[in-house]
């Protein structure tokens, strides 16, 4: 009985590590689900109504490491270029910036232009980092489940 219960709590274990492995490419994939939504909304808003951005950040609600980017840009009048995350890739951390000084600096027509430019772009981003995810979470999961079987054999 006491091996069955060590045999399930390692395979429980070797799963959970394998989860844990998977959460930068989750955090990343989320990352980009929101900016791809901020940008969607954002082409609207310009299209449209033309609020400003502070406005806007109150209208709309984002989660995660982007709601928190957003909030402390939005403390610090958008000056501040804090993408500091650990999952984010160098390439990744300067389309940010980028992408942040060229929001809010000129007229709507210039920003509807600016904003559909990279929206493929961003779409693509969201794209890449949603198929890693789903290759690595299950490639990470299998691993982490034959590692447990590999442990609870020793252990038999």
């Amino acid at each position: 009985m006491i091996k069955f219960l060590l045999c399930a709590a390692v395979l429980g274990l070797c799963v959970g590590c394998a989860f844990l492995l998977t959460r930068k490419f989750k955090q990343r994939s989320d990352f980009f689900y929101n900016l791809n939504l901020f940008n969607e909304r954002l082409v609207n808003e310009v299209s449209y109504t033309k609020i400003p951005l502070p406005a806007f950040l109150e209208k709309y609600e984002f989660s995660g490491d982007f709601k928190k980017m957003l909030e402390e840009k939005r403390t610090s009048d958008f000056q501040k270029n804090n993408y500091e995350f650990s999952y984010l890739k160098e390439d990744e951390k300067k389309f940010l910036h980028d992408y942040f000084f060229m929001i809010g600096k000129s007229d709507a027509a210039s920003q509807k232009t600016y904003l559909s430019a990279v929206r493929a772009e961003i779409a693509e981003r969201k794209r890449i980092n949603e198929d890693t995810y789903k290759k690595y979470f299950s490639l990470y999961l299998k691993l982490g489940f034959l590692a447990g079987l590999i442990l609870i054999i020793l252990i038999v």
